[in-house]
């Protein structure tokens, strides 16, 4: 058998010159994209720690406030004074 011969027909696609610099002329890649969710999950438990410490914020203020209120406890007797001994 034998073998047909290819026909030289016309080209339209160019021949690609080689790539000059090729590890050179590489892009960096770009950093990877958080997920939707998990930025969503982010900013929830920032906003659960900033009520938690408005919360503890107040109820600080208040205890100060408490302890301001409080008369000053009166001295134990003889409390401060040497003992007098002869």
């Amino acid at each position: 058998m034998a073998k047909a011969k290819k026909g030289k027909g016309k080209t339209s696609v160019k021949a690609k010159p080689a790539r000059a610099g090729r590890a050179a002329g590489r892009k960096p890649k770009k950093a990877a994209q958080g997920t939707g969710s998990a930025v969503a999950a982010a900013n929830k438990r920032i906003a659960t720690l900033e009520a938690e410490n408005r919360r503890l914020r107040e109820e600080l203020t208040e205890l100060r406030a408490r302890i301001a209120e409080r008369p000053a406890p009166a001295p134990a007797p003889g409390a401060g004074q040497a003992a007098l001994e002869l």
